[in-house]
């Protein structure tokens, strides 16, 4: 079987193996409450509560072995055991586990994307004022208007749905990158099943951080949105060259882990 055949055979095999996992990404469509057409505060919109499940399934499709004991690898994993038995090529195998990761991951959110054309435009409460400047100073097109009852901290920004849709899918796929390369990095460890909830932990507590903003200043999370929005095709390139990168590390570590 050649190398396209090979791929495209694993990599259906794994979407087909274990259907619950397909369930996992409607958790993903959640950033679609937010995308409320009656002044939605950018505090609530920046929030990304979800982003555990971006761990949850790298640890299912990336690395089963993490959660499950040996005699348990096959129920709880994809199907892992019966792939480690039979004679596959390693990097085709990491590859299929990796786009099939980024499938599941990426599904939902480039959903929300298309439901976000439906409504392009953005009114956004910001409350404060250091947020407010640094929003029109860097965001494109963004200007104040008047709001509900004359309120004064009403920014309007042309395809902003939009935008804050992408910006949820560059997040998520940031994360997924982070996560392939983390899983792979523990893997030879014997403690890695407790540095991946140690992950899982500091990722789910990464919304109430993200707020943090020391000495009055725009919290993180707002000022890393910021210029996403003024340097999209920067952040994109970046990215997706991460992810190459990464692609090409994790194959050849992989394959020497199973050999």
């Amino acid at each position: 079987m050649n190398t396209s055949k090979q791929f495209w055979a694993l990599l259906k095999f794994q979407a087909v193996v274990s259907p619950f996992v397909w369930v996992l990404p409607v958790a993903f469509c959640t950033p679609l409450l937010f995308m409320s057409r009656t002044e939605p505060s950018l505090n609530i919109l920046m929030l990304s509560q979800n982003l555990f499940l971006v761990l949850l399934l790298g640890a299912l499709v990336l690395a089963p072995e993490i959660f499950t004991t040996s005699s348990g690898g096959q129920a709880g994993g994809l199907g892992a055991e019966f792939i480690r038995t039979r004679a596959v090529d390693k990097s085709i195998l990491a590859r299929s586990k990796s786009s099939f990761f980024y499938l599941l991951v990426l599904i939902a959110p480039m959903a929300v994307v298309l439901y976000s054309l439906r409504s392009p435009d953005l009114h956004v409460t910001i409350y404060e004022r250091l947020a407010r400047l640094d929003c029109l100073s860097h965001v494109p097109g963004s200007a104040l208007v008047a709001g509900r009852g004359g309120r004064s901290d009403v920014v309007s920004i042309p395809n902003g749905n939009v935008l804050v849709a992408a910006w949820r899918a560059w997040e998520f796929l940031s994360l997924a990158i982070l996560v392939q390369v983390f899983v792979y990095a523990i893997h030879p460890f014997k403690l890695r099943r407790y540095y991946f909830w140690a992950f899982i932990l500091l990722v789910s507590l990464s919304p109430m951080l993200s707020t943090f903003s020391p000495g009055g200043s725009v919290p993180w999370d707002q000022h890393l949105f910021f210029r996403y929005a003024a340097y999209q095709s920067s952040f994109w390139i970046l990215t997706l060259a991460s992810l190459l990168l990464a692609q090409v590390w994790c194959e050849r570590r992989f394959a020497r882990l199973e050999q």
